[in-house]
C-alpha cells in the first residue's frame, strides 16, 4: 500500500485555486470564499503575493485609461471575486 501525503505544494495549491477564481460559471460567495482560504495559506506560509482582478488586467485597466480614469474603477474591475493570486 502507497503511504499517504501529509502535505500538498502551496504552489499546486494556488493553481488550482486560481482556476477556480476564473471560472465565471461559480457564484462569487464560493469564490470569494476560495480566496480566503488561499490568501490564509499564502500568509501563513509566506508565498502572498498579492492578486489582481481579472477583468482589470484584460482589458478593464485600458477602458478605465481612455474613460479618463474616472475615480469610480469598479466597472473595470468586474467582479471583484474574479481574480488571480500571484
Amino acid at each position: 500500500m502507497a503511504t499517504k501525503r501529509k502535505t500538498v505544494e502551496v504552489n499546486t495549491l494556488k493553481t488550482q485555486i486560481n482556476a477556480l477564481l476564473a471560472c465565471e460559471g461559480t457564484g462569487s460567495a464560493p469564490r470569494m470564499a476560495l480566496a480566503r482560504v488561499l490568501e490564509s495559506v499564502l500568509m501563513d506560509t509566506g508565498n502572498y503575493r498579492g492578486y489582481g482582478y481579472i477583468k482589470w488586467m484584460n482589458g478593464g485597466c485600458d477602458a478605465w485609461q481612455a474613460a479618463g480614469s474616472p475615480e469610480d474603477n469598479s466597472k473595470f474591475i468586474g467582479d471583484e471575486s474574479l481574480r488571480v493570486y500571484y
